[in-house]
């Protein structure tokens, strides 16, 4: 195309074969793309690259035609579609009859096009097809053994695979598969004067999704920094002309496993997984600014875990479906989610205190190496972060029996104080210590840490206090680190030589000093939810009543207020009683009440009085 200008407006899109109607999308918008005269094209059918791969890192491009050989001059801008294609400055140049031998270096898109607009959508599949492609091709470069991927390109299944095995440690993905679907959007102008003016690459609502069954078994300990398995590589290769130069994209994916673990001795466990992502991303350029977008859904679930050994552990293992666009064999935009998978268990010695968690999550880098687009702006790149626990252990801690028995004080109690430690997913947790203690009542137990059974319950006895107090045992589970994950209470009541306070008593007050005969006897009513009344009053027209005790089976206090208006028998009239006092070796209560009445609007009337409540 040396020495020659076209002019005429162009939008290409590709992707699948039914989208040929958008190819008119957006005309009225769209620039008259000019090729700069020194661009020289060089097609593979008349044509061969015979460079050695050093020749190329080093700029040397020899090529030999089939046919006449074109006019290349210092400076020129030579633009081919063999293979990934090329794009390169000619610095210098000699001939042998049908060959030329070049020394080049990197050119840009910049170099070849003023006033041009590229646009396209494409995903990874095989079977998407563009409206009107030179040529369209896939290839495998790479793909481990075991692993296969869907005729579309855009599942992948990597069961059975090891990942790492030197005898003494294997890490395998028992049942693996993996869907990553993106619809790439890019869009670049360049102006006449300006260069590149706007760039955009995005992909909408992707879907990202990884199933995952991960075995691991390791006897004695085990450093492994870091580990890094291809699992598969593939390319799909596209050539479409814009105003008449080929331009050679290559979409590269390649799903990649990455593993570290540091396991202190003998161990096996097996986690299974379901992640699903809906991704919106990209990143921008435009009016000199480079701006990233992203936006997230996520469903992640844990399916099982079920491990043995109690170690401290840290692994970690990535699934990433890494997606780039190369220009003329050049990264340009790239599209990079880790899936993510952490889990780490940790424990203390000697106590044995345990716990473990498994986080799943997303690291999504989307970016474009500027390069092969031009010389005058730099990288850029944005990264967005998820994770989510979706599992540890222990959890929770639940009573399963044993509380809220009756026995006389000293007593051991009928049943044992029974424990049950749970996962997340509810599974019983073995192995883990539970540690109880007498919080009130000076009681005793028979162990005071006890191990979970393979069924995760845990179980002590206890004996009451020798007094009437409240009784009380707490049991707690805790982390390695020794703070706590849970505590229940367990009640007990001690029976010996403690009065049953429900019911009606007499009660008869002294506010004279002894000066004056006692007053009474009212009728006091408790009740077995802790409130309490006198002589009924709230059942008195007119009146209505509220009153509270406590009682731990030596003291007793209440409060009680009664409120009477003009309708009832006593007119106007506001009443309350605060007593507090013990029992006495008759069973009576024997303390200090101190009493306000108002009558009308007249101010209350405080005494305080001795008071005996009796059966």
């Amino acid at each position: 195309m040396k020495k020659l200008t076209i002019f005429f407006s162009i939008l290409i899109f590709f992707g699948c074969s039914n989208d040929d109607s958008n190819t008119d999308e957006n005309t009225d918008n769209q620039l008259d793309p000019e090729v700069a005269e020194n661009v020289v094209i060089i097609l593979d059918d008349n044509s061969n690259l015979t460079s050695s791969e050093s020749d190329l890192n080093n700029g040397i491009y020899n090529i030999d035609f089939a046919s006449e050989v074109p006019e290349i001059n210092t400076n020129d801008i030579i633009v081919g579609d063999e293979g990934e294609g090329f794009l390169r400055k000619v610095i210098s140049v000699s001939s042998n009859g049908n060959s030329l031998s070049m020394q080049t270096t990197q050119a840009t898109i910049d170099d070849v096009f003023n006033n041009v607009n590229i646009q396209f959508n494409t995903d990874i599949s095989e079977s998407s097809r563009m409206a009107n492609p030179v040529s369209q091709r896939t290839q495998v470069n790479y793909m481990r053994q075991g692993v296969s991927f869907n005729e579309n390109g855009l599942g992948y299944d990597f069961s059975n695979t090891v990942l790492y095995d030197d005898g003494n440690a294997t890490f395998t993905i028992t049942n693996g598969n993996a869907t990553f679907d993106p619809n790439f959007s890019f869009n670049a102008n360049y102006s006449f004067l300006g260069g590149l003016d706007f760039l955009e690459f995005k992909a909408d609502n992707a879907n990202l999704e990884i199933n995952c069954d991960f075995d691991v078994t390791v006897a004695g300990s085990l450093s492994l920094p870091e580990f890094s398995e291809t699992l598969l590589d593939y390319d799909k290769f596209l050539t479409f002309p814009v105003a008449g130069v080929p331009v050679v994209v290559v979409i590269n994916t390649q799903l990649v496993a990455e593993l570290n673990a540091s396991i202190d001795t003998n161990v096996t466990w097996l986690s299974s997984w379901t992640n699903t992502f809906g991704v919106t991303t990209g990143v921008k350029y435009e009016n000199d600014n480079w701006t990233g977008n992203f936006d997230l859904t996520a469903g992640l679930e844990v399916n099982s875990m079920d491990f043995g050994g109690q170690v401290n552990i840290a692994q970690n293992l990535t699934i990433t479906p890494r997606a780039s666009l190369k220009f003329y064999g050049v990264i340009g935009p790239y599209c990079q989610p880790e899936l993510t998978e952490d889990f780490n268990f940790n424990v203390a010695s000697p106590s044995l205190d345990w716990d473990a968690e498994l986080k799943a999550g997303l690291n999504l880098t989307t970016g474009v190496d500027i390069t092969i687009f031009g010389n005058t702006l730099a990288d850029f790149s944005s990264t967005d972060s998820y994770e989510e626990s979706i599992w540890n252990a222990p959890t929770s801690l639940t009573i399963e029996s044993g509380n809220n028995q009756t026995a006389d004080q000293g007593q051991l109690l009928e049943e044992p104080l029974k424990v049950k430690v749970t996962d997340a997913l509810d599974n019983p947790m073995p192995f883990v210590p539970i540690y109880f203690s007498v919080t009130a009542g000076d009681g005793n137990l028979d162990e005071e840490s006890v191990i979970t059974d393979e069924n995760g319950f845990a179980q002590v006895l206890w004996t009451l206090g020798d007094n009437t107090n409240p009784q009380t045992v707490e049991a707690t589970v805790k982390k390695a680190n020794g703070t706590n994950i849970d505590t229940v209470t367990f009640n007990a009541n001690s029976e010996d030589n403690q009065t049953v306070l429900v019911g009606t008593r007499q009660l008869i007050y002294d506010c004279s000093g002894g000066q004056f005969p006692p007053l009474g006897p009212l009728d006091v009513t408790f009740f077995d939810d802790f409130t309490m009344n006198i002589e009924d009053l709230g059942s008195i027209n007119g009146c209505t009543d509220n009153g509270s005790y406590s009682y731990d089976g030596t003291n007793l206090t209440f409060t009680y207020t009664s409120q009477c208006d003009e309708t009832s028998p006593f007119g106007i009239k506001n009443d309350s009683w605060n007593f507090t006092g013990s029992i006495n070796s008759d069973n009576d209560f024997i303390g200090d009440v101190t009493i306000s009445s108002q009558t009308g609007s007249e101010p209350p009337v405080v005494t305080d009085c001795t008071a005996t409540i009796s059966n």
